[in-house]
């Protein structure tokens, strides 16, 4: 009876020290991080990034794609309007954009959906496309720099003006007719970023 009751104690306080270290929900954030982890992962939700998990390293196209959607959407100032149907994002903010939200450094070069010509990405000029973002619905801190969690992708018209940290009755009761759809859940996990340590830089993203 004695070596039960050790084997039930020691296999509690295994289970206990296996635990997030700090484990929320949506609703146990401040709004404060809520917006802010909201914000980070829309980054890869309006890019359209695909799964990809640890130690699976990225094709180059991978980062090449997000680093030019990135800029097309987020940094419209740093364009180069290269004519009257064609932006031009420059290869140093698409690279920067992937140190910044991947935490790695390469050398842009064309992907098979944009190519490079004089150092510069060349896209059409384009609109109408479907709104993309993302709201944080787990987070869990295993400590030593690394979180994991769960991020809900939502998709709304082009023209969606709506609270995109809102919740679903608040969309419902301030414009009915275009309340965003849930498309998507990713798990993902985040680490410190190598150059800020106030900043995650994204590790993996696993759609379930």
């Amino acid at each position: 009876m004695k070596k039960l009751l050790t084997f039930i104690v020691v296999s509690m306080m295994i289970f206990l020290f296996t635990l997030p270290a700090g484990a929320a929900s949506r609703a146990e954030l401040s709004a404060a991080e809520r917006d802010r982890l909201d914000t980070f992962f829309s980054n890869f939700a309006e890019a359209r990034i695909d799964s990809f998990v640890v130690n699976n390293e990225l094709p180059m196209d991978t980062f090449v794609d997000f680093g030019v959607r990135h800029n097309l959407i987020n940094r419209k100032y740093d364009l180069v309007n290269v004519n009257e149907g064609y932006w031009g994002v420059k290869k140093e903010a698409v690279e920067d954009a992937v140190y910044k939200y991947f935490g790695h450094r390469i050398n842009a070069v064309s992907s098979r959906q944009f190519k490079m010509t004089n150092n510069l990405f060349v896209v059409p000029k384009a609109g109408g496309e479907a709104f993309t973002f993302a709201q944080v619905a787990e987070w869990n801190n295993m400590g030593n720099g690394v979180w994991t969690g769960v991020a809900n992708i939502y998709t709304a018209s082009s023209g969606f003006t709506g609270d995109v940290h809102g919740t679903a009755e608040q969309w419902r009761k301030e414009a009915p007719e275009d309340v965003p759809a849930l498309t998507g859940r990713y798990m993902f996990t985040v680490t410190r970023s190598p150059s800020d340590p106030g900043r995650q830089v994204l590790v993996d993203w696993l759609g379930k």
